[in-house]
């Protein structure tokens, strides 16, 4: 069903409209309706009072040949706020007059009706005032009539466009915003919410513009409340940036002249956190969120590595680094001093876990723990599955029920198992027999991840390693990428060619979006995509989920 959502986040403010598949749309210059119009020669009419004086009725015995666009109107507000919806109508005849009237009191009478030409028209609705929070729904009644009266109808011309509006509490709406890779410092991926996917709608895109010579990419992003932070990946004149959430407006930026390598973003209490990346230009940035003015700038050693967003944790904020190995740097959050830092492995690509006491850093070859407070090395589980070695490891732990941690077992991205530890037991609980390509997420005891041999979404329970259930895309879909993130009833993963939203009951798709990418999903309720499955294209494309 063609569909439009309208999302607005306060007023007075710009009221955006995203169109989701409404198809071609007649542009054209359009003029007010005049008061009196002659009827065309001849169309068939019907002298009949008005059946649906409230409720339409039956709307399955009412045949049409009007044609609206959307076919059916969704408007989304925050309470107190009355937005407009726009549907356009298409009628195969001259139409003299058009009457418009919504048959509830959720949308204000009167909508504006303006000519486009003989016949299309454009109606704009109101939402009423005063409604309370939750949805509202009716039909807007379209009547075409050969007389202003509407007393002489034409025959077939009178169709029901259903609507629904939701007005929402913003004081009910708090999911905790993406702070870092995965989500937040256990890397989780999980979002503890309920989205209805009939619900979703595109909300607006942004495109990076690289220099000339350069490859025009982006990092994967973060939020927070209004604003969602995105990065230049590859080279130029790179630039960290806060976007709106509501329109994709820049709120503002931050260039960074003639640095080898930005990396991912960071955002939690106030401050965006970002690392340079290069041998003597590594630095560990920090802005003030809402309005992009610098709070500390401190270095770290490196050797032309690329590294995941910081995570932050506790008034500590902490990075992937070192100079001939890989290794964790403790900083405090506000001030930038170094507190500690402690080395092992020799990858980089990644960024440690940290829950309330330690620090957790896989180096390739085991999982290390460190004090969290002091950096004095707590444990180390060899990985002894003796795995092939990459520099880069392309991931992070991910800390899921209490004494479980799973991340990738090696360093050579898209080709490796995936491993649990348990570092009170000291010893790895188990290793899947599959390799696997996208970052998975966890939430209840289960693990999601996308594997491309054989190619299957699977869940997969944290205790055993055990294939719970699977789900297996359509033949196009080649292959999964990216990363997976999953909420109280959905999972969503990308394909090659697509985003899907899987239903955790059904095990099915329930919702997709023709575009693959690494997916974030704000405190706001916004689903973003950087666009690219192999291969980013440094467009950021935002969808609304509630």
């Amino acid at each position: 069903m063609k569909s439009i959502w309208i999302w607005t986040l306060s007023l007075p403010a710009a009221l955006l409209v995203w169109w989701v598949s409404t198809g071609d749309r007649r542009e054209a210059a359009a003029h007010e309706v005049p008061e009196a119009a002659q009827a065309s020669a001849g169309p068939a009419q019907v002298d009949r009072a008005n059946e649906f004086d409230g409720s339409p009725g039956d709307l399955s015995t009412i045949r049409t040949d009007l044609v609206a666009t959307p076919s059916r109107l969704q408007v989304r507000a925050p309470l107190g706020s009355q937005p407009t919806a726009v549907l356009t109508l298409e009628s195969p005849q001259s139409v003299a007059f058009l009457q418009a009237r919504p048959t509830t009191g959720a949308l204000e009478q009167g909508p504006t009706i303006t000519r486009i030409d003989d016949r299309n028209f454009r109606v704009q609705v109101r939402v009423a005032g005063g409604l309370a929070a939750g949805t509202h729904v009716g039909y807007v009644e379209l009547k075409t009539c050969l007389d202003e009266a509407c007393l002489s109808e034409i025959q077939r011309g009178t169709l029901y466009v259903p609507f629904e509006v939701a007005i929402e509490d913003p004081t009910d709406i708090a999911l905790g915003e993406w702070e870092t890779f995965q989500r937040d410092a256990a890397h989780s991926g999980y979002v503890p919410a309920t989205f209805q996917p009939r619900s979703f709608a595109y909300k607006w895109e942004w495109q990076r513009q690289a220099p000339a010579g350069f490859q025009n990419t982006i990092n994967t992003v973060a939020t927070a409340p209004g604003l969602v932070f995105v990065s230049d990946g590859g080279g130029g004149n790179l630039a960290l940036r806060a976007l709106r959430e509501n329109d994709g407006g820049l709120a503002w930026q931050q260039t960074f002249q003639d640095y080898p390598a930005l990396n991912p973003p960071a955002a939690a209490n106030g401050k965006v956190y970002i690392t340079t990346t290069g041998h003597q230009q590594t630095f560990m940035w920090a802005f003030h969120a809402g309005t992009g003015v610098p709070v500390f700038q401190n270095t770290f050693a490196a050797q032309w590595p690329r590294v995941l967003a910081p995570t932050i944790r506790n008034g500590r904020v902490y990075t992937n680094g070192g100079y001939y190995g890989g290794g964790v740097y403790a900083y405090n959050d506000t001030t930038g001093d170094l507190q500690w830092s402690m080395f092992s492995g020799d990858d980089d690509m990644s960024t440690p876990a940290v829950d309330e006491s330690r620090v957790y850093y896989y180096d390739g070859y085991a999982l290390v723990t460190y004090d969290t407070a002091t950096g004095l090395k707590l444990s180390s589980t060899s990985d002894p599955y003796d795995p092939d070695w990459g520099y880069s490891l392309n991931s992070a732990p991910m800390l899921g029920r209490a004494d479980s941690v799973t991340t990738f077992s090696g360093g050579n991205y898209g080709t490796r198992p995936l491993i649990n530890f348990s570092v009170a037991g000291n010893a790895v609980r188990w290793r899947s027999l599959r390799n696997y390509i996208t970052h998975p997420a966890t939430a209840k005891g289960i693990v999601y991840a996308g594997s491309n041999a054989p190619k299957s979404f699977d869940a997969i329970d944290e205790a055993t390693g055990q294939i719970l259930w699977s789900w297996v895309p359509q033949p196009s879909d080649v292959s999964f990428s990216r990363n997976v993130v999953v909420t109280d009833n959905l999972a969503f993963v990308s394909t090659n060619r697509a985003v899907y939203a899987i239903d955790l009951a059904t095990r099915q798709p329930v919702w997709s979006y023709p575009v693959p990418g690494t997916l974030a999903i704000s405190g706001g309720g916004t689903l973003y995509i950087v666009e690219g499955a192999s291969e980013q294209t440094g467009r950021l494309i935002a969808i609304a989920l509630k």
